[in-house]
């Protein structure tokens, strides 16, 4: 919801904040969020509830917030969701039983993507490793760098749920690059690969892609961006890479590096990395688990 967000969103459409929550007593236990009028919504549950709810629980806050729903919007608009799958299943489920309360018949769609959320800590990364220290990493900075990144961030986007065209891709390299959110790796002065970060909090920072371009792979190349850039705002010193720019993060040093992991084939480079997306990893300090499970699907109405 702060300014980077608004800004970032700003694609999918006119900004729509609607924010709903169910409560325990003081407790906030699931959320059902939207904020922009084109984008999916967005179910959670605060970490410290992850693993203490029961499913009579988010069956019963599901239900609420199906209910409650059509108090603030008209009911068509409640089409994807996006969250973790045991919620937003169950949430699916309440909302196609109460619209057919209402004489409208909805249909569960299959999942669009599924994919597993992990983080990283100082007390999960591993140390630096030498092999990985020499690579030129740096944050990409110019309209040259923005050129090389179009069609790589196309080849990326390919393989996700919403593939990018060029005018897009080329609009959101512009923005990121103009936001120091790019980084890139360079073999030769050609930029190899590249990482870029985003969904800034005040204490976590996401990556949001991690390519390299097919003539560089089984270089490294991957894992050392991502190695780099989770220390580097995690503000692990040494960093173990040249081409840092001086001083703390945009936005400050965090506690978190997030990941939203797609592809199974790449699991194990992001656990070599410290992000936790073994079943039963737990974070070191708090115990807390480690990645969990999420989905994005939708709804569609059955003509009767």
């Amino acid at each position: 919801m702060d300014e980077t967000q608004q800004h970032s969103q700003a694609r999918w459409g006119p900004k729509d904040r609607i924010l709903l929550g169910v409560y325990r007593n003081d407790d906030l236990l699931v959320t059902l969020t939207k904020n922009a009028l084109d984008f999916s919504w967005m179910m959670a549950v605060p970490s410290k509830f992850e693993e203490l709810l029961s499913e009579e629980d988010i069956k019963s806050s599901a239900d609420l917030l199906a209910r409650f729903l059509p108090q603030v919007v008209e009911p068509g608009r409640m089409d994807k969701v996006i969250g973790p799958e045991n919620v937003v299943d169950i949430f699916i489920q309440a909302w196609v039983a109460f619209m057919a309360e209402r004489g409208v018949t909805l249909r569960a769609l299959p999942p669009y993507f599924r994919s597993r959320v992990s983080y990283a800590t100082t007390s999960s990364l591993p140390p630096p490793a030498p092999e990985f220290s020499r690579h030129s990493i740096s944050l990409a900075h110019d309209s040259e760098d923005v050129a090389c990144l179009i069609p790589l961030y196309i080849q990326f986007s390919s393989h996700g749920p919403v593939p990018a065209m060029e005018d897009s891709a080329r609009a959101d390299m512009i923005e990121a690059v103009n936001a120091r959110t790019v980084w890139v790796c360079r073999v030769d002065g050609a930029i190899a690969g590249y990482t870029k970060v985003g969904r800034t909090t005040p204490r976590t920072i996401a990556i949001r892609n991690v390519f390299v371009s097919p003539q560089y792979r089984r270089r490294g190349i991957a894992e050392a961006l991502v190695r780099a850039v989770t220390r580097y705002y995690l503000g692990v010193r040494p960093l173990g890479f040249d081409g840092s720019p001086e001083g703390h993060p945009v936005g400050g040093i965090k506690t978190e590096v997030c990941l939203n992991v797609a592809d199974e084939g790449v699991v194990r480079l992001y656990q070599r990395c410290g992000f936790m997306l073994d079943e039963d990893a737990r974070d070191p300090v708090t115990g807390r688990k480690g990645s969990f499970a999420s989905i994005w699907r939708g709804v569609e109405r059955v003509a009767v």
